[in-house]
């Protein structure tokens, strides 16, 4: 019976050890700056794994800390809070016109189904390392989706040129 008591106290130590909250993450909210009023001011939100303003009550600004990224220069934007399974802000699509999105274990994404991993971001300011502009189209009554475009898409005429803000949002933890 000794065992079995020894075994239950380690099980507690593992237990509490394991839940020790880790270094801080700096959060950060992605705001849209536009020469529209309607858009701009306004924080991206996620909708179906679709970044974008979205006027809807149940929907909140997504929050994102930065990791380092293999590709020189560039940086990653993974979403908060961190769970099991690593959700990362990514570009998908083709043809010169790429959508925002929430990718799910961006690691395991073949390649060209995706670019979650070359961000920049100057002065507060985020890019892709690519060359190119985000662009907001309409996508309902008060809703914009954000989609990257490279200048050799063939767009239609109601999308707003805009450029995405980092702003501060506070300090989050691994494990929360």
């Amino acid at each position: 019976m000794k065992w079995a008591t020894a075994i239950l106290s380690l099980g507690f130590i593992a237990t509490s050890v394991q839940a020790a909250p880790t270094a801080g993450l700096d959060l950060f909210k992605l705001k849209v700056v536009s020469t529209v009023p309607e858009i701009s001011g306004r924080y991206l939100a996620m909708n179906a794994s679709v970044l974008g303003v979205y006027e809807q009550d149940d929907i909140s600004a997504v929050r994102v800390y930065q990791t380092g990224s293999e590709k020189k220069g560039c940086t990653e934007l993974h979403t908060y809070p961190v769970g099991i399974v690593d959700h990362a802000l990514g570009l998908v699509g083709s043809n010169g016109l790429m959508t925002l999105t929430d990718m799910v274990n961006p690691e395991g994404t073949k390649p060209g189904n995706g670019l979650w991993d070359a961000f920049r971001v100057s002065n507060s300011r985020l890019t892709n390392d690519g060359q190119g502009t985000w662009v907001a189209f309409p996508t309902g009554k008060s809703s914009w989706s954000v989609k990257w475009a490279d200048g050799s898409a063939f767009m239609t005429t109601d999308y707003m040129p805009v450029e995405i803000e980092m702003e501060a949002a506070g300090e989050g933890r691994y494990n929360e």
